[in-house]
């Protein structure tokens, strides 16, 4: 909010936090193969994490966690790594916020998923969730000040009817500010 604006002085206020929900609609269609997602995609470095659009998974995957992940009226994509995976900043002076995610289990019941927050290479913050089979869930964490996040995941059961590599994690969508 800029209270003074004339030729001698600019005051301005705390700007508000910018809140960006990334759903992976915008990324380029990937209804002929899984894509990886591009190294520097919304201002954020992306490593180990693919994408894929709902036709494509729905004709290979018909029994997967993957199916079952794509909202109503949502992206025709959804972004999934099988092992870690993290999202950093381009540039080391700055930091962001992770609000919150949704993911959900791809394979098996019951995986086991850890998330690390770091900043400067210091890890600041971690927390382990059980992720259930193709049911997204909200993950609520409002971790500021932060430059890397990681993914890992780990554990949990080969869903009955599946037959899927196991401790792949899908994200549906993720809150950064």
């Amino acid at each position: 909010m800029v209270l003074n604006n004339d030729k001698k002085s600019t005051i301005v206020l705390d700007p508000v936090l910018r809140r960006i929900r990334i759903t992976f609609e915008d990324l380029p269609s990937a209804e002929e193969k899984s894509k990886a997602i591009p190294s520097k995609y919304r201002e954020l470095k992306w490593t180990g994490i693919s994408y894929g659009h709902k036709l494509r998974l729905e004709k290979e995957h018909p029994k997967s966690g993957y199916v079952t992940s794509f909202m109503p009226g949502g992206s025709p994509h959804i972004a999934y790594f099988k092992e870690e995976a993290s999202i950093s900043v381009e540039n080391s002076d700055k930091t962001f916020t992770l609000i919150s995610f949704t993911a959900c289990a791809a394979w098996n019941d019951d995986l086991q998923l850890t998330i690390t927050g770091h900043r400067n290479s210091i890890e600041i913050n971690k927390h382990t969730t059980k992720l259930l089979f193709g049911k997204p869930q909200l993950i609520l964490l409002n971790w500021k000040d932060i430059d890397k996040i990681t993914f890992k995941p780990f554990g949990g059961i080969l869903h009955r009817g599946s037959s899927g590599p196991g401790l792949h994690v899908v994200i549906t969508q993720i809150r950064i500010g």
